[in-house]
């Protein structure tokens, strides 16, 4: 399998920052203690992950085409497709918005400034909490804008430059 899933990404996150119990991993990822276990196995098996038997870690030697083949960006592209198809899914607590707006030159200035702040916030934001609150209470937030014009063209040619 080329990449990540979004639910094999979850539990690098997780273990990003120190070694982890399977237990730890649960509670702080959320998952089915089953598809976590399952999840754990393929991604020791996978060359991802190091376990000792009571405690995983990120393997330090990740060959580097195995990280090329994770961060490439058709990874990243169907994991962000991923989340957008489940957060247009959820019924409940979600946020979502994507709608087609006319802005003149001066607002769509307005408009990037305000992204270029929100992403600093949301940075400092992250930065001040992220020790203490656990990857299954995180919230996925996602933003952009393209020209209509431009997005006609992409979807005409297939993705292709």
């Amino acid at each position: 399998m080329k990449g990540l899933s979004t639910l094999e990404r979850i539990i690098l996150e997780t273990i990003t920052t120190q070694d982890l119990s399977h237990e730890q991993i649960i509670s702080q990822s959320g998952l089915h203690p089953n598809v976590c276990t399952n999840l754990l196995q393929a991604l020791v098996m996978r060359g991802f992950l190091r376990t000792n038997g009571l405690t995983y870690h990120i393997n330090k030697n990740i060959p580097e085409s195995l990280k090329e083949d994770v961060n490439c960006k058709e990874s990243k592209y169907a994991e962000s497709l991923e989340m957008i198809e489940a957060t247009i899914d959820l019924e409940n607590h979600r946020y979502f918005r994507l709608q087609k707006i006319a802005l003149e030159d001066k607002d769509l200035k307005i408009f990037h400034a305000m992204l270029v702040n929100l992403d600093s916030f949301l940075n400092e934001a992250h930065q001040k909490s992220q020790k203490e609150i656990p990857l299954k209470n995180r919230q996925v937030i996602f933003w952009g804008y393209a020209q209509v014009n431009h997005l006609m063209t992409q979807l005409i040619s297939g993705g292709e430059k």
